[in-house]
């Protein structure tokens, strides 16, 4: 078996998250990163076809994926599927010996769009790239701001381009993981709820 493509896009779906991850982000990084390396191929997890057996497809397509871009926020990790896909990959990387340390992302790169007040705590120990301002399905062009998008794009097409070359030759093995070890670490936290205010008499 052999790597089908360079970067697979794991987002939590909306209807508004939709259009701004396929017509904005993943267009343009893609565009960026074509700069840096040619020709790539990108799959977007949208991409699975109704009624295809999704468990199956799923960890068929992460095998075949050097690397993972995960568009990280609090809905991403109520989504059984965005959790699955993330622990697919943590589990390769765990098998490689690659998880991310210092400046190496591993084969893992998480990008920020919100908070992450409500990440569970695995995560928030990963290096991440921080897209939470530009996360924004309006984003005037034009603008400073738009033009900020674009710098960070840009950043991080060339930590995409600097990690791919290391990525390990695919295996057959892990279309068989299933990412269990992580799946449950990767669950949400729940909204905390305040305490009600003391009564003073």
């Amino acid at each position: 078996m052999d790597y089908e493509y360079h970067i697979f896009v794991s987002y939590a779906h909306g209807e508004l998250w939709t259009s701004w991850v396929r017509d904005i982000f993943v267009k343009r990084l893609k565009a960026y990163l074509e700069l840096e390396i040619g020709r790539l191929d990108m799959f977007v997890d949208d991409q699975i076809q109704p009624g295809a057996r999704w468990d199956g497809v799923l960890k068929r397509e992460v095998a075949r994926s050097r690397i993972m871009l995960c568009l990280i926020s609090a809905d991403y990790f109520q989504r059984d599927w965005c959790r699955r896909e993330m622990a697919l990959m943590m589990e390769r990387e765990r098998h490689l010996g690659l998880e991310g340390q210092n400046e190496n992302y591993g084969l893992l790169i998480p990008i920020r769009l919100g908070d992450g007040d409500m990440f569970p705590d695995l995560i928030q120990r990963v290096q991440f790239q921080d897209f939470e301002d530009f996360a924004d399905p309006d984003l005037p062009r034009g603008t400073e701001r738009a033009s900020q998008f674009n710098q960070n794009l840009k950043k991080l097409a060339k930590t995409v381009a600097k990690t791919l070359p290391h990525v390990p030759a695919c295996c057959d093995t892990w279309q068989s993981f299933t990412g269990d070890d992580f799946f449950t670490q990767l669950e949400h936290k729940p909204l905390s709820v305040p305490s009600p205010p003391r009564l003073i008499i």
